[in-house]
């Protein structure tokens, strides 16, 4: 059985990157975090309702990186 992604686990997950080296700053442990852990973060909607959907600390984060890059890219 998958271990849950909690609130509290996102910022211990995060520290992690940055700990072993596998990222050089805050910044991209996030978009490391992020883009690794996207099935999680889609079961949040299955799991949580709205409000603890929206106070979760992975969706906080996944807002506030927002797709603002992407959207750039676009031709």
């Amino acid at each position: 059985m998958p271990v849950k992604m909690t609130s509290e686990s996102v910022n211990d997950m995060i520290e992690q990157l940055l700990l072993t080296g596998a990222a050089s700053t805050a910044s991209q442990a996030e978009e490391i975090f992020l883009d690794a852990h996207l099935p999680e973060l889609a079961q949040l909607v299955a799991e949580l309702d709205d409000t603890s959907f929206e106070q979760h600390e992975a969706i906080k984060l996944l807002m506030s990186h927002g797709s603002r890059r992407w959207e750039d890219a676009l031709p």
